[in-house]
């Protein structure tokens, strides 16, 4: 299929798709004279880079992931795998920390309604 048909399968645009091979994310097209010709693999890649993106995925993440990677016949399912297991993995590490950061603001809390200077009082009466 030519680009055009190609970009309305996979809901981009010509400039999105060009983009996707300049970074390395689609294989360049094969060409039938100055045509470029995609198949349904390439449908399929775009379908699985724009899940990716939707998943929080950025292009600059999926250009690491997919660096050196031999994406003739689509993105390779271990390694899309290992970079939602990196990803979870990240996300957990995060999730980790902010519960941390939570569990410190409410041991605050408690300290600061303690305080004698918290006792009764109401900031607003202090107009």
């Amino acid at each position: 299929m030519y680009i055009g048909e190609f970009c309305r399968r996979t809901q981009t645009t010509p400039k999105t798709i060009r983009y996707y091979e300049s970074i390395g994310l689609l294989p360049l097209a094969k060409r039938q004279g100055s045509y470029r010709v995609y198949d349904d693999t390439y449908v399929e890649t775009v379908r699985q880079i724009k899940l990716a993106q939707q998943q929080g995925f950025t292009l600059a993440e999926l250009k690491q992931v997919f660096a050196g990677v031999d994406t003739r016949r689509g993105l390779p399912p271990p390694v899309i795998l290992q970079a939602v297991a990196d990803k979870r993995q990240h996300i957990a590490e995060q999730v980790n920390k902010l519960q941390d950061a939570d569990a410190q603001l409410a041991e605050l809390e408690l300290e600061l309604k303690k305080s004698p200077c918290f006792v009764d009082s109401d900031p607003r009466d202090k107009v």
